[in-house]
């Protein structure tokens, strides 16, 4: 009777289950598909805007450097290769060199020493351009720049007179890692061509487009390019690197390039497959639910059954710390109900160490928050922007205040994990802004292999660590050396902080991962290293912090030698 109604109801659920997974499935695809679609039209848009008002900049760079340019500029090649370089300096992010043909057939380069030794065999005909539409501003075709070492595009416009042209070529890296920002998602890409279905700009790292093999920066495979250009206006499909890709094109931009979008499908199989595990798990959960709920119904049969159905009701009630007696049997169901006593307290144990970790991390996350904003430091650094204000030291200042508002953005980010390379550019931060305050008391250093920029750690994390070295290793001396190096060791990422500093006995170590001793911080704004009360966050909970994310095997060491140096080394995981 058991077996037939269990069988009974597994039957009917799993009916009606398959049914709702066929319903879920599909309709998923569609509206992912949709959202998919609405997502790089969206991107199409943003970046069409983008384009207008990139090319808008370069006009106005053009007509800026043109109406500079007198006959007696145009005669002072030393003077008009100053200009042309101010103007690069103002707008790397753009342009990354300018340059102007005279009226005898020589050329002034913003960087003339570098244009004479390394020479650009293209330019004179790229500068036939600027007489296409004469007194507006023309673009080239894609070319190789030699002074650039890849590919780039001019914008060239003919001066009034006819006494030359102003020509500059983009600086189509940082084009391309633009609109990667602007796309900021995975398992996507772009391709930016022109007209004549040259490439403009494309993500060179995406994993779903087919390259070259042996291309160092990897470059696009012809046919798969060639089919891109080929594609009709708004929503294709295209064969990809490892399947078929949902590819949308944009209607033609202002500047006469078009953008294609492309999307892996198999994220919408993902998103699939996510939803299957959820449905299984589900009906997994109804199956156990239906096996408990026969059991109820056939308790009367056996009363050793029945006691250990009542046990399970209270389980099921959420009651885990309900002390559970076994049934002293030595059958089946004994061994069922020793079974039960067994997993029940494994339960037990696991929610009281779950119970107890978060509210460790909570304690060490909230005193983490409560540090990354330091009154002190912050009143001291405004204090020293007056300073330098009143002083007229207007690039210290503009640097300083650059240097603070990185910081504060950086502390205050939502996200928990950082790259290593955005976390030394923060500690780069912090160190310039100590600079300004207490001149050159100290140096510091940081490197790192670059195969490691990209690896993910907990935010904040060595900034404590920088913090110590400088105001407790070398607070005695008033001056040393700090640096920071990050490798990778043992399959493991390892960072290390090293100060000449006083240095540390064995004893001081273990008082300080004990928790009891904490890093030094200024609270005036004495020019001393010393100066001030000190308040912080104790290496110990850094190390606890560090164990709680990634497990015992992972943390925080010191080694040192007093009177002499110090180094602490952070161990993480390469993937997190």
């Amino acid at each position: 009777m058991l077996v037939k109604l269990f069988l009974t109801l597994a039957l009917a659920s799993l009916v009606v289950f398959l049914g709702l997974l066929n319903s879920a499935i599909s309709n998923s695809r569609e509206v992912l598909s949709k959202q998919k679609s609405e997502d790089m039209a969206l991107f199409i848009e943003r970046t069409g805007q983008y384009l207008d008002l990139y090319l808008q900049n370069i006009r106005n760079i053009l007509i800026h450097v043109s109406s500079d340019l007198d006959d007696s500029l145009l005669a002072d090649s030393a003077n008009l290769e100053r200009i042309l370089r101010s103007q690069i300096e103002r707008n790397s992010g753009l342009i990354s060199h300018l340059f102007v043909l005279l009226r005898d057939g020589s050329v002034v380069a913003s960087d003339q020493l570098f244009y004479d030794v390394v020479g650009h065999p293209e330019l004179t005909d790229i500068f036939n351009i600027a007489y296409k539409n004469p007194g507006l501003v023309n673009w080239s075709e894609p070319y190789y720049s030699p002074l650039q070492v890849h590919r780039t595009i001019a914008f060239a416009m003919a001066l009034k007179d006819g006494s030359g042209v102003v020509l500059a070529e983009i600086n189509t890296s940082q084009l391309t890692r633009r609109l990667n920002e602007l796309l900021y998602r995975s398992g996507q890409g772009f391709t930016l061509y022109t007209e004549r279905g040259n490439i403009v700009s494309y993500d060179p790292y995406s994993q779903i487009v087919p390259y070259k093999p042996g291309t160092l920066p990897p470059e696009m495979d012809d046919h798969f390019s060639q089919a891109l250009t080929k594609l009709p206006e708004g929503v294709s499909r295209i064969e990809g690197a490892n399947g078929h890709l949902m590819a949308v094109k944009s209607e033609r931009y202002e500047l006469g390039w078009f953008l294609v979008t492309l999307t892996d499908e198999s994220k919408f199989n993902e998103a699939g497959q996510s939803l299957v595990v959820r449905f299984l798990t589900i009906g997994a959960l109804w199956f156990s639910l239906l096996i408990i709920l026969t059991l109820a119904i056939s308790r009367h049969f056996t009363t050793p059954i029945k006691r250990l159905t009542l046990q399970m009701d209270r389980v099921r009630s959420e009651r885990v710390s309900v002390p559970i007696e076994p049934i002293e049997r030595r059958d089946e169901v004994g061994k069922l109900s020793l079974s039960f006593y067994t997993m029940m307290g494994r339960i037990q144990e696991l929610l009281q160490t779950v119970k107890d970790n978060e509210e460790r991390k909570k304690e060490i996350e909230l005193q983490l928050l409560i540090n990354q904003i330091r009154p002190h430091f912050l009143y001291n650094t405004l204090a020293c922007i007056g300073s330098l204000a009143k002083q007229h030291r207007v690039e210290e200042v503009e640097e300083t205040i650059r240097s603070l508002i990185q910081l504060l953005s950086y502390s205050l980010g939502k996200s928990e994990y950082v790259t290593l390379e955005e976390e030394l550019l923060s500690l780069r931060s912090y160190v310039q802004i100590q600079k300004v305050r207490y001149g050159e008391a100290f140096n510091y250093a940081a490197n790192m292999d670059p195969e490691l920029s990209q690896v993910l750690l907990p935010k904040l994390i060595l900034q404590p660590l920088l913090e110590n070295a400088i105001f407790h290793g070398l607070a005695e001396r008033g001056s040393g050396n700090v640096r920071v190096r990050a490798c990778m060791e043992d399959g493991k990422l390892r960072i290390k902080v090293w100060d000449d500093g006083k240095g540390m006995s064995d004893a001081q170590i273990k008082e300080l991962l004990g928790g009891h001793f904490v890093a030094a911080r200024d609270a005036n704004t004495s020019s001393s290293l010393s100066g001030g009360k000190t308040h912080g966050i104790g290496l110990s909970n850094l190390r606890e912090r560090i164990r709680i994310h990634y497990g015992p095997e992972y943390g925080l060491n010191i080694r040192s030698e007093p009177g002499s140096w110090t180094e602490v080394i952070v161990s993480l995981p390469l993937d997190d």
